[in-house]
């Protein structure tokens, strides 16, 4: 066989191979959006009691508020390597904890209230052109429902400004911003 007919008939059987592949293209059923509410709240739910068997939930960081109350972040780590997961059901560990805290324990708020306004909000964050998910705590990997807010593009921008100082490297000035805009930092509810 000469290396003309070589080569073409490896060029046919790549395009024939490919184009099994086009129809048999993957459906993914494992997305967050794949699943109910219920669901994916139950699956958070699985993590947070410790009966998953590849994620825990972990306090990664104590924060303190306006009124010097600790607050404490959750971050979701792989139970084998020990690393933060960067998401889970394809999409962020948090939006699952807010499916959570609504869903699976409502009693996590105080407020019968604050459950029936969190399930008519969670919808507006499923896109990208909705609602923000607001990190109280301005870790964005954080998945402690209690820090975060739904709200707008333009209030989740201005909560990045008060975490570049709340979060600042240096603690002279995170202490110093804390001790002189308390005001500030409680009417934003950033910390």
């Amino acid at each position: 066989m000469s290396t003309k007919t070589k080569n073409k008939a490896a060029t046919s059987s790549k395009k024939s191979s490919k184009e099994g592949k086009e129809k048999k293209k993957r459906v993914r059923k494992d997305t967050y959006w794949h699943h109910t509410d219920e669901q994916n709240g139950q699956y958070f739910d699985s993590i947070y009691r410790g009966q998953d068997s590849n994620y825990e939930l972990v306090l990664a960081e104590t924060k303190k508020d306006h009124a010097g109350r600790e607050r404490y972040c959750w971050r979701v780590v792989s139970k084998s390597t020990g690393n933060p997961a960067s998401g889970l059901r394809s999409t962020a560990a948090y939006r699952l904890a807010l499916v959570w805290s609504a869903y699976t324990v409502p009693s996590f708020w105080h407020h019968s209230g604050k459950v029936e306004r969190l399930k008519s909000l969670i919808p507006t964050v499923s896109t990208k052109r909705g609602d923000h998910s607001r990190h109280r705590c301005g870790n964005d990997w954080c998945c402690n429902p209690r820090h975060i807010l739904i709200g707008s593009r333009k209030a989740n921008e201005v909560d990045k400004h008060y975490h570049y100082f709340l979060n600042h490297p240096d603690p002279s000035v995170r202490d110093r911003f804390t001790a002189t805009f308390p005001d500030l930092m409680k009417r934003a509810k950033v910390w």
